[in-house]
């Protein structure tokens, strides 16, 4: 949806291209009066900025979109080097989790308990 929009933009910012020069070839020619003219070039340079901000955004969202779907399928083919994985070493555990979070201990139903946390690399907290 996104490429989508991107290339309907692109697509949009060569006609205004266009649509200027024609209005500025039609007024040297005297095709049209100086005042359409100037009420034409700022009616296209205005959708225009405006087409250049929101495909700036659309940029950006594309991008970290991207970037995160990477990040899941780097994490995804990392865990399936693992997935037979027998015993976990020191190396093994740096590559597959960025932090682990140990919360405070609490008294629950008679025994003591407590939250741990734990964020894998690439793809953050996953609550089970």
């Amino acid at each position: 949806m996104l490429k989508t929009e991107l290339t309907a933009i692109d697509k949009r910012l060569a006609e205004l291209e266009k649509l200027i020069q024609a209005a500025y070839e039609d007024k040297v020619m005297g095709r049209i009066p100086e005042g359409v003219c100037i009420n034409l070039l700022n009616k296209y340079e205005t959708e225009r900025a405006e087409k250049l901000e929101r495909k700036k955004e659309l940029s950006a969202k594309l991008a970290a979109s991207e970037a995160n779907e990477k990040s899941v399928d780097d994490w995804l083919d990392m865990i399936r080097d693992y997935a037979q994985l027998e015993e976990l070493d020191r190396a093994t555990l740096v590559r597959l989790i960025q932090k682990i979070e140990i919360g405070e201990k609490r008294e629950a139903d008679g025994h003591v308990e407590r939250d741990i946390n734990i964020y894998y690399n690439f793809v953050g907290f996953v609550e089970l």
